[in-house]
């Protein structure tokens, strides 16, 4: 049995009169299908997105075990060496190069305390110059291992670290993230399903895009321009 409906019109149009009862329920049917796709495909979008940080967050809680483990083991032995009371044979030069190399960690840690307070005082701000949030600005402050999420959603982490846009028909509930990486500040389209566009070029999908001073991101219909800055200035 054949349930094929003449529909010789476009899923966005309006019902009139002329259309006969089953155009209008193939209508309905037609909508609805297309918005349960497009909330499929976020829905993808947004799991392979935590996916790939989660992926990232056990690599890196790997690696930080890894080389403690390495430092732990290579810590006796070093002090072994080191001290005079327990070598009578320790050889002065090595005990310079030693004092020197245990200065130059101090430093290197130093300096990472250092990167780590000036990245923690720097922040994003965004302004949207286009659509329903016009003249909005938000100072965004992502941590190394806590971006700040955009999207229509209102959820807890969009309203209170991020930006929350549910009046931008265009913009996924997840669209993407601001993130913190070696000093330097990124935006990544987590998947999002209109894309976003910067300088006229279509953002790949979970590509970090470094940025910079007056910079100018499209998600749905908002234009966000972007501004770097410390709590310094």
């Amino acid at each position: 049995m054949s349930l094929a409906v003449d529909f010789p019109y476009d899923i966005n149009d309006e019902p009139t009169e002329e259309w006969t009862v089953e155009q209008v329920l193939h209508r309905s049917l037609m909508r609805r299908c297309q918005r349960t796709y497009e909330k499929r495909d976020e829905l993808i979008a947004r799991l392979e997105a935590q996916f790939e940080e989660g992926k990232a967050e056990i690599w890196d809680s790997y690696r930080r075990s890894v080389a403690a483990m390495n430092e732990s083991e290579d810590m006796p032995q070093s002090t072994a060496e080191s001290d005079p009371a327990t070598d009578e044979n320790a050889n002065p030069s090595q005990e310079t190069a030693s004092a020197a190399t245990s200065k130059l960690s101090d430093m290197e840690v130093a300096e990472e305390k250092k990167v780590r307070r000036k990245v923690s005082s720097g922040y994003i701000r965004v302004e949207i110059i286009t659509g329903p949030y016009n003249g909005n600005t938000y100072d965004l402050k992502p941590k190394i291992r806590g971006p700040c999420f955009i999207g229509r959603s209102s959820g807890k982490k969009f309203r209170e670290r991020g930006i929350s846009l549910p009046d931008d028909p265009e913009v996924s509930t997840s669209h993407g993230k601001f993130e913190v990486k070696k000093k330097k500040f990124y935006f990544v389209d987590t998947g999002s399903t209109n894309g976003s566009i910067c300088e006229g070029k279509d953002l790949e999908p979970n590509e970090p895009l470094e940025l910079k001073d007056g910079m100018v991101i499209k998600v749905g219909v908002s234009m966000l321009r972007i501004t770097l800055g410390t709590n310094n200035e």
